[in-house]
Protein backbone atom coordinates (compact mmCIF):
# COMPACT_ATOMS: atom_id res chain seq x y z
CA UNK A 1 0.00 0.00 0.00
CA UNK A 2 3.02 2.22 0.27
CA UNK A 3 2.96 3.18 -3.59
CA UNK A 4 -0.16 4.82 -3.77
CA UNK A 5 -0.37 6.91 -0.48
CA UNK A 6 -3.72 5.66 1.40
CA UNK A 7 -1.32 4.78 4.15
CA UNK A 8 0.99 8.41 4.00
CA UNK A 9 1.12 11.26 6.75
CA UNK A 10 -2.35 13.57 7.07
CA UNK A 11 -1.49 16.77 4.57
CA UNK A 12 -2.92 20.10 5.58
CA UNK A 13 -5.27 22.08 2.89
CA UNK A 14 -5.60 25.45 3.66
CA UNK A 15 -5.08 25.02 7.12
CA UNK A 16 -7.81 22.11 7.30
CA UNK A 17 -6.15 19.22 9.11
CA UNK A 18 -7.22 15.75 8.06
CA UNK A 19 -8.94 13.52 10.95
CA UNK A 20 -6.97 10.60 9.08
CA UNK A 21 -5.11 9.15 6.49
CA UNK A 22 -5.06 11.81 3.54
CA UNK A 23 -7.35 11.21 0.28
CA UNK A 24 -7.08 11.39 -3.17
CA UNK A 25 -9.06 14.81 -4.97
CA UNK A 26 -12.97 14.04 -5.75
CA UNK A 27 -12.96 12.23 -8.48
CA UNK A 28 -9.39 11.71 -8.89
CA UNK A 29 -7.53 8.28 -9.92
CA UNK A 30 -4.93 6.38 -7.96
CA UNK A 31 -6.98 4.94 -5.36
CA UNK A 32 -5.30 1.71 -3.32
CA UNK A 33 -6.91 -1.23 -5.00
CA UNK A 34 -9.56 -2.28 -2.16
CA UNK A 35 -8.72 0.44 0.09
CA UNK A 36 -11.22 3.19 1.09
CA UNK A 37 -10.55 6.88 1.25
CA UNK A 38 -11.16 8.00 4.67
CA UNK A 39 -11.18 12.13 3.97
CA UNK A 40 -11.92 14.22 1.11
CA UNK A 41 -10.81 18.04 0.68
CA UNK A 42 -11.69 20.71 -1.99
CA UNK A 43 -11.05 24.36 -2.11
CA UNK A 44 -13.77 26.74 -3.91
CA UNK A 45 -13.84 30.79 -5.07
CA UNK A 46 -16.07 32.37 -3.36
CA UNK A 47 -16.43 36.59 -3.25
CA UNK A 48 -17.93 38.27 0.90
CA UNK A 49 -19.31 41.49 1.48
CA UNK A 50 -16.49 43.64 2.46
CA UNK A 51 -16.60 47.24 1.87
CA UNK A 52 -14.42 48.66 -1.16
CA UNK A 53 -12.77 51.68 -1.60
CA UNK A 54 -14.79 54.14 -4.28
CA UNK A 55 -12.83 56.12 -6.73
CA UNK A 56 -13.51 60.08 -4.87
CA UNK A 57 -12.15 63.88 -5.01
CA UNK A 58 -13.64 67.12 -3.66
CA UNK A 59 -13.86 70.17 -5.60
CA UNK A 60 -13.66 73.89 -3.58
CA UNK A 61 -17.09 75.97 -3.63
CA UNK A 62 -19.13 78.55 -2.21
CA UNK A 63 -18.60 78.33 1.56
CA UNK A 64 -20.96 81.06 2.62
CA UNK A 65 -24.06 79.06 2.99
CA UNK A 66 -21.80 76.66 6.14
CA UNK A 67 -21.78 80.19 7.96
CA UNK A 68 -22.87 79.01 11.58
CA UNK A 69 -20.13 80.28 13.77
CA UNK A 70 -18.23 83.09 15.22
CA UNK A 71 -18.89 86.51 14.60
CA UNK A 72 -17.55 87.46 11.35
CA UNK A 73 -16.88 85.24 8.06
CA UNK A 74 -14.11 85.21 5.19
CA UNK A 75 -14.09 82.44 2.49
CA UNK A 76 -10.83 81.35 1.72
CA UNK A 77 -9.31 82.15 -1.68
CA UNK A 78 -10.51 79.33 -4.17
CA UNK A 79 -7.17 78.37 -5.66
CA UNK A 80 -5.81 78.18 -2.10
CA UNK A 81 -9.18 75.97 -1.20
CA UNK A 82 -8.22 73.57 -4.12
CA UNK A 83 -5.20 72.76 -3.64
CA UNK A 84 -5.85 71.65 0.29
CA UNK A 85 -8.58 69.67 -1.53
CA UNK A 86 -6.32 68.31 -3.58
CA UNK A 87 -4.01 66.86 -1.27
CA UNK A 88 -1.25 70.09 -1.07
CA UNK A 89 -0.54 73.07 1.33
CA UNK A 90 -2.34 75.92 1.99
CA UNK A 91 -2.67 78.99 4.19
CA UNK A 92 -5.46 80.49 6.38
CA UNK A 93 -4.13 84.42 6.07
CA UNK A 94 -4.28 85.61 9.64
CA UNK A 95 -7.16 88.63 9.73
CA UNK A 96 -5.63 92.52 10.22
CA UNK A 97 -6.19 92.63 13.65
CA UNK A 98 -9.74 94.89 12.94
CA UNK A 99 -12.41 91.85 13.57
CA UNK A 100 -13.29 89.75 16.85
CA UNK A 101 -13.87 86.36 16.62
CA UNK A 102 -13.40 85.90 12.57
CA UNK A 103 -13.44 82.71 10.90
CA UNK A 104 -11.93 81.96 7.45
CA UNK A 105 -13.84 78.61 5.61
CA UNK A 106 -13.54 76.51 2.77
CA UNK A 107 -16.15 74.06 1.43
CA UNK A 108 -15.56 71.13 -1.00
CA UNK A 109 -18.45 69.16 -2.59
CA UNK A 110 -17.73 65.81 -2.29
CA UNK A 111 -17.71 63.89 -5.94
CA UNK A 112 -17.60 59.87 -6.68
CA UNK A 113 -16.65 58.28 -10.38
CA UNK A 114 -19.85 55.71 -10.67
CA UNK A 115 -17.84 53.68 -12.74
CA UNK A 116 -16.26 52.47 -9.39
CA UNK A 117 -19.35 51.54 -7.60
CA UNK A 118 -20.08 48.35 -7.61
CA UNK A 119 -23.66 46.06 -6.97
CA UNK A 120 -25.96 48.29 -6.26
CA UNK A 121 -25.33 50.34 -3.04
CA UNK A 122 -28.18 52.64 -1.54
CA UNK A 123 -25.55 54.32 0.51
CA UNK A 124 -21.56 55.21 1.25
CA UNK A 125 -19.77 55.81 3.80
CA UNK A 126 -17.28 59.49 3.73
CA UNK A 127 -14.62 60.02 5.78
CA UNK A 128 -11.95 62.71 5.56
CA UNK A 129 -8.84 63.84 7.68
CA UNK A 130 -6.48 67.17 7.43
CA UNK A 131 -3.38 67.93 9.79
CA UNK A 132 -3.82 72.11 10.58
CA UNK A 133 -0.69 73.98 11.96
CA UNK A 134 -0.67 77.43 13.89
CA UNK A 135 1.89 79.77 12.20
CA UNK A 136 0.85 82.23 15.19
CA UNK A 137 1.55 84.92 15.59
CA UNK A 138 -1.17 84.05 18.71
CA UNK A 139 -2.78 81.33 20.16
CA UNK A 140 -5.90 79.65 19.04
CA UNK A 141 -9.15 80.15 21.65
CA UNK A 142 -10.98 77.37 23.20
CA UNK A 143 -11.89 75.01 20.70
CA UNK A 144 -10.78 77.17 17.67
CA UNK A 145 -12.48 75.73 14.33
CA UNK A 146 -14.69 72.74 13.11
CA UNK A 147 -14.04 70.31 10.28
CA UNK A 148 -17.51 69.04 9.53
CA UNK A 149 -20.19 66.86 7.25
CA UNK A 150 -22.95 68.64 5.28
CA UNK A 151 -25.84 67.08 3.62
CA UNK A 152 -27.28 70.07 1.80
CA UNK A 153 -27.52 72.87 4.37
CA UNK A 154 -27.90 70.57 6.93
CA UNK A 155 -25.18 69.58 8.99
CA UNK A 156 -24.33 65.80 9.88
CA UNK A 157 -21.12 66.17 11.38
CA UNK A 158 -20.06 68.81 12.72
CA UNK A 159 -16.50 67.85 14.83
CA UNK A 160 -15.14 70.71 16.61
CA UNK A 161 -10.64 71.30 16.13
CA UNK A 162 -8.90 71.00 19.74
CA UNK A 163 -6.65 70.61 21.94
CA UNK A 164 -7.96 73.81 23.46
CA UNK A 165 -6.30 77.29 23.56
CA UNK A 166 -3.68 75.97 20.76
CA UNK A 167 -0.34 77.80 21.07
CA UNK A 168 1.30 79.46 18.07
CA UNK A 169 3.53 76.70 16.54
CA UNK A 170 0.90 74.09 17.53
CA UNK A 171 -0.47 71.19 15.63
CA UNK A 172 -3.93 69.24 15.37
CA UNK A 173 -5.28 67.12 13.14
CA UNK A 174 -9.19 67.14 11.76
CA UNK A 175 -10.85 63.97 11.79
CA UNK A 176 -14.71 63.22 10.24
CA UNK A 177 -14.92 59.24 11.01
CA UNK A 178 -17.06 57.65 8.99
CA UNK A 179 -20.42 58.60 7.99
CA UNK A 180 -23.26 56.92 6.16
CA UNK A 181 -24.55 59.16 3.41
CA UNK A 182 -27.33 58.36 0.94
CA UNK A 183 -25.48 57.10 -2.85
CA UNK A 184 -27.99 59.51 -4.72
CA UNK A 185 -27.13 62.74 -2.09
CA UNK A 186 -23.42 62.07 -3.24
CA UNK A 187 -24.25 61.90 -6.98
CA UNK A 188 -26.35 64.71 -6.98
CA UNK A 189 -23.63 66.82 -5.14
CA UNK A 190 -25.31 67.46 -1.78
CA UNK A 191 -22.25 66.44 0.28
CA UNK A 192 -19.62 68.64 1.65
CA UNK A 193 -16.70 68.41 3.33
CA UNK A 194 -16.56 71.99 5.71
CA UNK A 195 -13.61 73.35 7.28
CA UNK A 196 -12.85 77.20 9.36
CA UNK A 197 -10.29 78.27 11.43
CA UNK A 198 -10.41 81.01 14.00
CA UNK A 199 -8.00 83.50 12.04
CA UNK A 200 -8.75 87.30 14.02
CA UNK A 201 -9.05 88.01 17.19
CA UNK A 202 -11.27 86.85 20.35
CA UNK A 203 -11.90 88.62 23.27
CA UNK A 204 -13.08 86.35 24.82
CA UNK A 205 -9.46 84.66 25.59
CA UNK A 206 -7.63 87.87 24.72
CA UNK A 207 -5.52 86.72 21.72
CA UNK A 208 -5.22 88.31 18.35
CA UNK A 209 -4.97 87.14 14.99
CA UNK A 210 -3.08 83.72 13.64
CA UNK A 211 -2.10 82.48 10.18
CA UNK A 212 -2.84 78.43 9.72
CA UNK A 213 -1.13 76.08 7.65
CA UNK A 214 -3.55 73.21 6.21
CA UNK A 215 -2.23 70.08 4.36
CA UNK A 216 -2.20 66.42 4.17
CA UNK A 217 -6.33 66.66 3.54
CA UNK A 218 -7.51 63.21 2.56
CA UNK A 219 -10.71 61.91 1.74
CA UNK A 220 -12.08 58.08 1.48
CA UNK A 221 -15.47 57.04 0.61
CA UNK A 222 -16.12 53.28 0.50
CA UNK A 223 -19.15 51.01 -0.19
CA UNK A 224 -20.56 47.75 -0.08
CA UNK A 225 -22.55 45.59 -1.66
CA UNK A 226 -23.57 41.72 -1.11
CA UNK A 227 -21.49 39.20 -2.73
CA UNK A 228 -19.11 42.69 -3.99
CA UNK A 229 -16.58 42.28 -1.72
CA UNK A 230 -12.64 40.44 -1.70
CA UNK A 231 -12.51 37.02 -3.38
CA UNK A 232 -11.33 34.38 -1.41
CA UNK A 233 -10.80 30.78 -0.98
CA UNK A 234 -12.53 28.52 1.05
CA UNK A 235 -11.03 24.64 1.84
CA UNK A 236 -13.75 22.12 3.00
CA UNK A 237 -12.81 18.41 4.01
CA UNK A 238 -15.42 16.16 4.57
CA UNK A 239 -14.77 12.39 5.64
CA UNK A 240 -15.89 9.40 3.95
CA UNK A 241 -19.18 9.67 5.30
CA UNK A 242 -19.78 13.07 4.04
CA UNK A 243 -19.83 14.75 7.53
CA UNK A 244 -17.86 18.35 7.33
CA UNK A 245 -14.88 18.05 9.97
CA UNK A 246 -12.99 21.33 8.92
CA UNK A 247 -13.57 24.53 7.26
CA UNK A 248 -10.83 27.23 6.70
CA UNK A 249 -10.75 30.60 4.66
CA UNK A 250 -8.04 32.36 3.13
CA UNK A 251 -7.05 34.51 0.58
CA UNK A 252 -4.41 32.98 -1.49
CA UNK A 253 -4.41 28.92 -0.17
CA UNK A 254 -2.39 30.21 3.06
CA UNK A 255 -3.02 33.73 4.30
CA UNK A 256 -5.64 33.51 6.72
CA UNK A 257 -9.14 35.53 5.87
CA UNK A 258 -12.52 36.33 7.67
CA UNK A 259 -14.94 37.42 5.21
CA UNK A 260 -17.60 39.82 5.55
CA UNK A 261 -21.28 38.60 5.11
CA UNK A 262 -23.11 37.19 2.90
CA UNK A 263 -20.30 35.51 0.89
CA UNK A 264 -21.41 34.18 -2.88
CA UNK A 265 -19.63 32.19 -5.53
CA UNK A 266 -17.28 34.33 -7.21
CA UNK A 267 -18.84 33.37 -11.33
CA UNK A 268 -22.16 34.71 -9.50
CA UNK A 269 -20.61 37.97 -9.22
CA UNK A 270 -19.36 38.82 -12.90
CA UNK A 271 -22.39 40.53 -13.91
CA UNK A 272 -24.14 42.25 -10.63
CA UNK A 273 -21.04 43.53 -9.10
CA UNK A 274 -19.16 45.06 -12.38
CA UNK A 275 -18.34 48.63 -12.36
CA UNK A 276 -19.56 49.61 -15.44
CA UNK A 277 -22.93 51.38 -14.88
CA UNK A 278 -25.10 52.19 -17.58
CA UNK A 279 -25.46 55.60 -18.51
CA UNK A 280 -27.93 57.80 -17.33
CA UNK A 281 -30.65 58.96 -19.90
CA UNK A 282 -31.37 62.43 -19.54
CA UNK A 283 -35.24 62.83 -19.89
CA UNK A 284 -35.42 65.90 -21.44
CA UNK A 285 -37.62 66.69 -24.20
CA UNK A 286 -34.70 68.00 -26.05
CA UNK A 287 -32.64 65.33 -25.36
CA UNK A 288 -31.67 63.34 -29.19
CA UNK A 289 -30.02 60.26 -27.48
CA UNK A 290 -32.98 57.55 -27.09
CA UNK A 291 -32.61 54.11 -25.78
CA UNK A 292 -33.46 50.94 -28.19
CA UNK A 293 -35.87 47.79 -26.67
CA UNK A 294 -32.37 46.17 -26.73
CA UNK A 295 -30.94 47.99 -24.50
CA UNK A 296 -28.15 49.93 -26.36
CA UNK A 297 -27.85 54.20 -26.68
CA UNK A 298 -29.37 55.70 -30.40
CA UNK A 299 -28.63 58.72 -31.37
CA UNK A 300 -29.10 60.85 -34.94
CA UNK A 301 -26.32 60.44 -36.97
CA UNK A 302 -26.31 63.99 -37.93
CA UNK A 303 -27.79 66.25 -35.20
CA UNK A 304 -30.35 69.07 -36.34
CA UNK A 305 -29.18 72.56 -36.10
CA UNK A 306 -30.95 76.10 -35.33
CA UNK A 307 -31.08 77.62 -38.39
CA UNK A 308 -30.83 80.77 -36.55
CA UNK A 309 -27.66 83.21 -37.32
CA UNK A 310 -27.03 83.65 -32.88
CA UNK A 311 -26.56 79.66 -32.73
CA UNK A 312 -22.59 79.38 -32.61
CA UNK A 313 -22.45 75.53 -32.48
CA UNK A 314 -22.19 73.75 -36.21
CA UNK A 315 -21.41 70.93 -37.96
CA UNK A 316 -17.93 69.65 -38.99
CA UNK A 317 -16.07 66.69 -40.19
CA UNK A 318 -15.05 65.61 -36.75
CA UNK A 319 -18.35 65.82 -35.29
CA UNK A 320 -20.24 69.22 -33.62
CA UNK A 321 -18.31 71.90 -33.14
CA UNK A 322 -19.33 74.58 -30.01
CA UNK A 323 -17.26 77.00 -29.56
CA UNK A 324 -15.27 77.64 -25.91
CA UNK A 325 -15.22 80.33 -24.13
CA UNK A 326 -12.46 81.14 -22.17
CA UNK A 327 -13.56 83.15 -19.25
CA UNK A 328 -10.96 84.98 -17.44
CA UNK A 329 -11.17 88.12 -14.64
CA UNK A 330 -12.05 91.65 -15.75
CA UNK A 331 -10.27 94.27 -13.61
CA UNK A 332 -12.67 96.83 -11.98
CA UNK A 333 -13.87 99.43 -14.12
CA UNK A 334 -12.83 98.21 -16.97
CA UNK A 335 -15.93 96.76 -18.14
CA UNK A 336 -18.68 98.94 -17.75
CA UNK A 337 -20.24 101.26 -19.58
CA UNK A 338 -21.47 105.19 -20.48
CA UNK A 339 -24.29 105.42 -17.59
CA UNK A 340 -23.10 102.85 -14.60
CA UNK A 341 -19.45 101.17 -13.47
CA UNK A 342 -20.31 97.37 -12.97
CA UNK A 343 -18.15 94.35 -12.53
CA UNK A 344 -19.21 90.78 -13.35
CA UNK A 345 -17.99 88.41 -11.46
CA UNK A 346 -17.77 84.44 -13.39
CA UNK A 347 -17.31 81.68 -10.23
CA UNK A 348 -14.67 79.36 -11.72
CA UNK A 349 -15.86 75.83 -12.71
CA UNK A 350 -13.58 72.77 -13.32
CA UNK A 351 -13.60 70.73 -16.38
CA UNK A 352 -16.33 71.97 -19.18
CA UNK A 353 -19.53 72.96 -17.51
CA UNK A 354 -22.67 73.39 -18.82
CA UNK A 355 -23.84 76.09 -16.97
CA UNK A 356 -21.91 79.64 -15.80
CA UNK A 357 -22.36 81.07 -12.46
CA UNK A 358 -22.21 85.02 -13.55
CA UNK A 359 -22.96 87.48 -10.99
CA UNK A 360 -22.76 91.40 -11.73
CA UNK A 361 -22.70 94.17 -9.33
CA UNK A 362 -22.74 97.95 -9.02
CA UNK A 363 -18.83 99.23 -7.93
CA UNK A 364 -19.07 103.35 -8.17
CA UNK A 365 -15.61 104.02 -6.98
CA UNK A 366 -15.59 106.25 -3.43
CA UNK A 367 -13.35 107.25 -0.55
CA UNK A 368 -13.92 109.70 2.55
CA UNK A 369 -11.53 111.38 4.42
CA UNK A 370 -10.92 113.19 7.95
CA UNK A 371 -8.70 115.99 7.77
CA UNK A 372 -7.04 114.45 11.49
CA UNK A 373 -4.33 117.67 11.54
CA UNK A 374 -4.40 120.98 13.89
CA UNK A 375 -6.11 123.74 11.53
CA UNK A 376 -3.33 125.71 9.11
CA UNK A 377 -2.04 128.93 10.57
CA UNK A 378 -3.04 130.94 8.01
CA UNK A 379 -2.39 134.22 9.45
CA UNK A 380 0.97 133.87 9.34
CA UNK A 381 1.23 133.55 5.79
CA UNK A 382 -1.76 135.93 4.94
CA UNK A 383 -1.80 136.38 0.99
CA UNK A 384 -0.45 133.32 0.41
CA UNK A 385 -1.67 129.90 -1.09
CA UNK A 386 -1.80 127.95 1.78
CA UNK A 387 -1.92 123.99 1.02
CA UNK A 388 -3.29 121.04 2.81
CA UNK A 389 -1.74 117.94 2.15
CA UNK A 390 -3.39 116.15 5.17
CA UNK A 391 -6.63 116.62 2.36
CA UNK A 392 -5.34 114.25 -0.34
CA UNK A 393 -7.59 112.37 -1.86
CA UNK A 394 -7.02 109.87 -5.10
CA UNK A 395 -9.21 109.87 -8.01
CA UNK A 396 -7.85 105.85 -8.95
CA UNK A 397 -9.23 105.64 -12.48
CA UNK A 398 -10.66 107.60 -15.52
CA UNK A 399 -14.65 108.95 -15.25
CA UNK A 400 -16.71 111.31 -13.84
CA UNK A 401 -16.41 111.77 -10.38
CA UNK A 402 -18.29 114.03 -7.63
CA UNK A 403 -16.13 115.65 -5.07
CA UNK A 404 -17.17 117.83 -2.36
CA UNK A 405 -15.21 119.41 1.08
CA UNK A 406 -16.41 120.40 4.32
CA UNK A 407 -13.61 123.52 5.24
CA UNK A 408 -13.88 123.42 9.08
CA UNK A 409 -12.29 127.53 10.16
CA UNK A 410 -12.06 130.02 12.60
CA UNK A 411 -11.68 134.02 11.76
CA UNK A 412 -11.31 136.51 14.79
CA UNK A 413 -10.26 139.88 15.60
CA UNK A 414 -9.19 141.39 18.75
CA UNK A 415 -9.51 145.42 18.30
CA UNK A 416 -11.22 145.40 14.76
CA UNK A 417 -10.81 144.60 11.42
CA UNK A 418 -11.70 143.11 7.91
CA UNK A 419 -10.70 140.19 5.73
CA UNK A 420 -11.88 137.00 4.43
CA UNK A 421 -10.45 133.13 3.86
CA UNK A 422 -10.98 131.53 0.59
CA UNK A 423 -10.53 127.79 -0.61
CA UNK A 424 -10.57 125.83 -3.85
CA UNK A 425 -9.66 122.25 -5.23
CA UNK A 426 -6.65 121.46 -7.36
CA UNK A 427 -5.50 118.53 -9.20
CA UNK A 428 -2.06 118.18 -8.19
CA UNK A 429 -1.38 115.21 -10.71
CA UNK A 430 -1.93 118.05 -13.87
CA UNK A 431 -1.87 121.06 -11.92
CA UNK A 432 -5.27 121.74 -12.38
CA UNK A 433 -7.95 124.07 -11.35
CA UNK A 434 -11.21 122.02 -10.06
CA UNK A 435 -13.13 125.04 -8.51
CA UNK A 436 -12.84 128.77 -8.44
CA UNK A 437 -12.37 130.71 -5.41
CA UNK A 438 -14.51 130.01 -3.04
CA UNK A 439 -14.93 132.21 0.23
CA UNK A 440 -14.94 130.16 3.61
CA UNK A 441 -15.59 133.04 5.96
CA UNK A 442 -15.17 136.54 5.89
CA UNK A 443 -15.47 139.33 8.89
CA UNK A 444 -15.89 143.15 9.26
CA UNK A 445 -15.62 144.36 12.84
CA UNK A 446 -15.65 147.36 14.23
CA UNK A 447 -14.48 145.96 17.80
CA UNK A 448 -13.20 142.60 18.87
CA UNK A 449 -15.34 139.69 16.86
CA UNK A 450 -14.63 135.88 16.75
CA UNK A 451 -16.20 133.62 13.81
CA UNK A 452 -16.30 129.23 13.65
CA UNK A 453 -17.69 126.94 11.52
CA UNK A 454 -18.00 125.09 8.04
CA UNK A 455 -17.88 125.91 4.48
CA UNK A 456 -19.00 123.26 1.74
CA UNK A 457 -17.27 123.42 -1.58
CA UNK A 458 -18.44 121.25 -3.66
CA UNK A 459 -18.02 119.93 -7.85
CA UNK A 460 -18.20 117.75 -11.08
CA UNK A 461 -14.57 116.75 -11.93
CA UNK A 462 -13.68 114.46 -15.28
CA UNK A 463 -10.29 112.71 -15.26
CA UNK A 464 -9.17 110.83 -18.70
CA UNK A 465 -6.52 108.70 -16.82
CA UNK A 466 -5.68 107.81 -13.02
CA UNK A 467 -4.68 107.85 -11.10
CA UNK A 468 -5.15 111.77 -9.80
CA UNK A 469 -4.34 113.77 -6.83
CA UNK A 470 -6.82 116.02 -5.47
CA UNK A 471 -6.07 118.56 -2.44
CA UNK A 472 -7.39 121.38 -1.06
CA UNK A 473 -5.99 125.20 -1.02
CA UNK A 474 -6.52 127.99 1.42
CA UNK A 475 -5.56 131.84 1.82
CA UNK A 476 -6.23 134.60 4.09
CA UNK A 477 -7.05 138.21 2.97
CA UNK A 478 -6.69 140.93 4.63
CA UNK A 479 -9.09 144.06 3.70
CA UNK A 480 -8.01 146.42 6.31
CA UNK A 481 -7.92 146.36 10.65
CA UNK A 482 -5.89 143.85 12.24
CA UNK A 483 -7.15 140.24 11.94
CA UNK A 484 -5.63 138.36 14.89
CA UNK A 485 -6.90 134.52 14.31
CA UNK A 486 -7.38 132.81 11.28
CA UNK A 487 -6.87 129.10 10.52
CA UNK A 488 -8.98 126.57 9.06
CA UNK A 489 -8.24 122.99 6.82
CA UNK A 490 -8.10 120.95 10.43
CA UNK A 491 -10.08 119.50 13.15
CA UNK A 492 -11.38 120.93 16.69
CA UNK A 493 -13.88 120.15 18.76
CA UNK A 494 -16.57 120.99 17.08
CA UNK A 495 -16.04 119.99 13.42
CA UNK A 496 -13.54 118.16 10.69
CA UNK A 497 -12.63 119.46 7.53
CA UNK A 498 -13.40 116.58 5.20
CA UNK A 499 -13.00 115.11 1.69
CA UNK A 500 -15.37 112.92 -0.32
CA UNK A 501 -15.52 111.59 -3.98
CA UNK A 502 -17.75 109.79 -6.00
CA UNK A 503 -17.71 108.20 -9.24
CA UNK A 504 -20.82 109.12 -11.34
CA UNK A 505 -20.00 107.76 -14.85
CA UNK A 506 -17.29 106.43 -16.86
Amino acid sequence: MSGCGCRQSPVVIGGCQPAGAGCPPAGGHGGCPGSRPSQHCETTPLRDSAPYRVAATASSTDPTPYYTIANTHAALDPLVARTILNGGTGTFPADDGTHNGRHTWLAGVVHIDPASVRGNPTGVTVSASVHVHNDGPDAACRLYGRFALWNGTNPIRTDLLGPPDLPAGGDDNGVIPPTTVSLADVLAGRIVVELNLETGNDDTCRVGPKQWTVDSFVLTVQASAPGCGRPFLRTTCRGCDGVLTCTTDTLDGSTPYTPVPPVVPDTSCQDRCSPASPPCISTDRGNALTRGSDGCLYAPDTPTLDPSPCNAARNTTGGLLVPRVDLTGIAPGSNSGMERSVDIDVAEMPGCPERWRIGARLTPVSAFLNSERQHADLLARAGVDVPIPESDIVLPEAGVYHIDSDVRYALGTATGGSGYIIGWLRDETTDTLLTSFTQIAAINAAKQEQQGGTTHIMTEYTVTSGPRTVRLHLMLVRTGGTITDAEAGGTDSNGATRMRFLKVRD
